[in-house]
């Protein structure tokens, strides 16, 4: 897992759309002050904070903004300006099995859509 944050992301994708804060609250449909207190760090990321962007930008999955990883969507590698690049995740079961993997993290999803990441210590 990559050590960048789940705000650091976030910021990164602003950065790299060339959007100003308020376009970038207003393509993903959430209020900006949404936007405000999320970078100012008042509030955590929301899985559906998480979610519209995903869907909103077509190159970006939620994988890359919680984990750090990049997986094409629906087997499509899009290049914007070479500003995000992909790795293809192989997610199978027998791969997980073989590779002798040990939990580094959990994720816990809440019912109000907010999620927490555990790491092990």
């Amino acid at each position: 897992m990559n050590k960048e944050t789940v705000l650091h992301r976030v910021k990164k994708i602003i950065k790299d759309s060339n959007l100003t804060n308020s376009e970038f609250a207003e393509k993903i449909g959430v209020p900006k002050s949404s936007i405000s207190h999320l970078l100012s760090e008042r509030n955590k990321p929301s899985l559906d904070l998480i979610t519209k962007i995903s869907e909103n930008f077509e190159e970006i999955t939620t994988d890359y903004i919680i984990f750090g990883v990049f997986e094409a969507k629906k087997d499509q590698i899009k290049h914007s300006n070479d500003l995000f690049s992909y790795e293809k995740l192989d997610y199978t079961k027998d791969s997980v099995k073989e590779s002798n993997n040990k939990v580094k993290s959990i994720i816990i999803i809440y019912e109000n859509n907010k999620f927490e990441k555990i790491d092990k210590l």
